[in-house]
């Protein structure tokens, strides 16, 4: 890289060169020699800024893949974890004999099962993507989506990134003003209620938080996006947050959309 950015100085260099003796020469076999010139010069620096640019662009690509890649094999380890916790606790009751606790334990697998479901058919990769990210990656909040029944999030009427970007504020208020200590996790669900008119995420926070920075960050949020999202409900205890946030369908009227 550095040895095309000083090419091109020097090819610049002779360009600047070439325009100054155009001025002060006269016969015009020499202006015709040093136009060559300039023009040899001038395509060449600018085929040399063309593929800069490009190795530029190739290695930025090539470093989202690497780190696409290293987020993915962080959501497997994660969910390798898992399994190989839920394989040694049923062989667990199986050599100890406890078969009353297998039916409980295999339902509750189901119901995991069920979720990790539900969530991959939300139909908002990127969303998706976040959602199982955080899992992985946070340390100091647990963030759990539930749900209950599959749910498209992508065909309702609502603007293209607003699910995702409320969702992500409001974890990140969370995740901000939790008050947890070293060692210790809070946890956040969040519950998606789709009704006729409107979509409701109803988030619950269960543990220690700075309430006044909290509903202050969450207001400064619902400012932002006043007029594709308000708060339904909320309720401030002092180990327990509840928010509700409700995201008005776009319904077509007359051939336009309007927020509802």
């Amino acid at each position: 890289m550095k040895r095309v950015g000083s090419a091109q100085v020097y090819l610049l260099a002779l360009v600047l060169i070439g325009l100054t003796g155009m001025m002060f020469v006269e016969p015009w076999l020499v202006r015709g020699a040093l136009l060559i010139i300039i023009v040899l010069c001038g395509y060449t620096a600018f085929k040399l800024e063309t593929s800069r640019v490009q190795e530029t662009w190739s290695q930025t690509l090539h470093e989202q893949e690497q780190t696409s890649h290293r987020k993915l094999i962080q959501v497997m380890n994660r969910l390798r974890h898992d399994w190989m916790n839920d394989t040694q606790i049923i062989f667990g009751y199986i050599q100890m004999k406890k078969f009353d606790n297998l039916q409980p334990y295999m339902e509750k697998i189901k119901l995991n099962m069920q979720q990790e479901s539900n969530l991959s058919k939300l139909g908002l990769p990127s969303f998706i993507a976040f959602l199982l990210l955080f899992r992985v990656e946070s340390k100091s909040l647990e963030f759990v989506v539930e749900l209950d029944q599959e749910i498209n999030l992508a065909e309702l009427p609502l603007r293209s990134g607003l699910i995702e970007r409320v969702v992500r504020q409001t974890v990140e208020c969370v995740q901000q003003h939790a008050a947890t200590g070293e060692g210790e996790c809070g946890t956040l669900s969040l519950e998606l209620d789709v009704q006729e008119d409107s979509l409701l995420l109803d988030f619950v926070y269960q543990g220690p938080y700075e309430r006044e920075q909290l509903e202050n960050a969450l207001n400064e949020r619902l400012v932002l996006n006043a007029n594709a999202c308000s708060l339904e409900q909320h309720d401030w205890q002092e180990e327990e947050a509840v928010v509700t946030l409700r995201l008005p369908f776009q319904i077509e009227q007359k051939g336009s959309l309007a927020v509802g």
